[in-house]
């Protein structure tokens, strides 16, 4: 048996480098109780399971250059991660 560990959020530990993540809705801000101010979070599959994103104010950018302003326009598009001396960043891909 290998278990799934990977928790509940994606993120570095979580992934490999190469990995394809689709976006599953258009995303909403909630308070983050340990960080103490709003995220913005996005439902994702990640290796057939769902999981939070937030992205960076980086990722962010990226993802509406790539996608359009309107979180709306992301649903059902995918990004590929990479790593990057021991961060996560991510490649929108452009169908």
């Amino acid at each position: 048996m290998i278990p799934d560990f990977s928790g509940d959020f994606l993120n570095f530990e979580g992934t490999q480098d190469m990995d394809i993540v689709e976006i599953m809705d258009e995303g909403k801000i909630e308070f983050n109780e340990v960080l103490k101010k709003d995220m913005f979070n996005l439902k994702v599959i990640h290796n057939n399971k769902v999981k939070t994103y937030s992205p960076t104010n980086k990722a962010g950018q990226v993802l509406q250059q790539a996608f359009g302003m309107d979180t709306k326009d992301w649903k059902n598009k995918k990004f590929q991660i990479i790593h990057i001396d021991k961060k996560m960043a991510i490649k929108p891909i452009k169908v």
